[in-house]
């Protein structure tokens, strides 16, 4: 998808394009705090950080990296936000499920949308929009856009665990089940290749429940910058840093 074009210098010169992340996923925090220094309410962070976010994605895709996971929103965000501020948010991710069917790449069928989290939390309209999102995507690829909705790393664990108590209420096999890599074949985000490098925005130093099974060996970027201020400069920054490290997975 123009990797060739974009490697080679127009927004981020100097990468490897045969050493780039398959999967990038992102933490993006920073917008209730951009929003605040600004005197404005959150859910104007939250709609320029939405903004910064399709930047993202399209430069991404630009360089051909096939997966791209967002943390949407926190399983403890959706317990805990005020309901005005989740309002907002909720009406975003609407619009985010619109946007993006009718992105010519999706219609295409070489993107596939999955967002996934507890549900149970949202508004039953955006619930049925996210489900029919992933249902009428399942078959496209290769690249996959991920967005965490009402997720939780522990959240993916006992979704897990659930699945495997009733595999063995239903008297199937758990051969090959239990085992790390059986145990992550049955959780949401288990299909998904591990995240090569996860970013996160904001000036905070830790994951927050986010990917907790699948991070294991992630390769890991903090920056200061708030999200609706995550420029393709500080993108490439990532990517440079990226390429820069040796990974070993433990050898």
């Amino acid at each position: 998808m123009g990797s060739d074009r974009v490697a080679g210098g127009e927004w981020c010169s100097g990468l490897d394009p045969s050493r780039l992340p398959v999967h990038v996923a992102f933490i993006p925090d920073g917008n209730r705090r951009w929003a605040r220094r600004r005197g404005l309410p959150p859910w104007e962070g939250h709609s320029r950080g939405y903004q910064v976010a399709k930047g993202v994605l399209n430069r991404l895709w630009e360089l051909g990296v096939r997966y791209v996971t967002f943390y949407g929103l926190s399983r403890e965000n959706c317990l805990r936000r005020p309901r005005e501020e989740l309002d907002r948010i909720h009406g975003l991710l609407g619009l985010a499920v619109e946007e993006l069917l009718s992105d010519p790449r999706v219609r295409e069928g070489r993107v596939r949308l999955y967002f996934a989290g507890d549900t149970s939390l949202l508004p039953r309209w955006l619930r049925e929009k996210m489900r029919e999102a992933n249902e009428s995507t399942r078959g496209n690829g290769p690249h996959v856009v991920t967005v965490g909705v009402c997720y939780g790393g522990r959240w993916e664990v006992v979704e897990a665990a659930k699945r495997l108590l009733e595999k063995a209420a239903r008297g199937e096999p758990l051969d090959g089940l239990l085992t790390e890599e059986g145990l992550r074949s049955l959780m949401p985000l288990g299909w998904l290749p591990e995240p090569d490098l996860i970013i996160r925005t904001g000036g905070e130093l830790r994951l927050s429940g986010f990917l907790l099974y699948h991070a294991a060996y992630s390769e890991l970027y903090f920056t200061e910058t708030l999200w609706p201020d995550f420029s393709p400069g500080e993108l490439c920054r990532a990517l440079h840093s990226y390429q820069r490290r040796e990974r070993r997975f433990g050898r």
